[in-house]
């Protein structure tokens, strides 16, 4: 009698490596995507005070400026 396992999961193993070229380098490529993601964030993590104090800076400079170009404009 035929073993229809030995069948199945030889045919299993022959669809996963026959279209393991399709699918493979896009899992390599999101994994790639993935570590390079974490690595980022824990840059940003390094350097949050950093950003936060250049946004207050900024946020003040455009108050600023926004505010010295209004006063000109109603003056006229």
């Amino acid at each position: 009698m035929k073993s229809y396992k030995k069948s199945l999961f030889g045919s299993l193993l022959a669809f996963f490596l026959g279209t393991s070229c399709c699918w493979l380098s896009s899992a390599v490529i999101w994994l790639g995507g993935l570590s390079f993601a974490g690595i980022l964030v824990n840059f940003m993590a390094d350097i949050q005070v950093l950003m936060i104090s250049l946004g207050i800076i900024l946020l003040l400079t455009t108050l600023f400026l926004y505010l010295k170009r209004k006063g000109k404009i109603s003056k006229r």
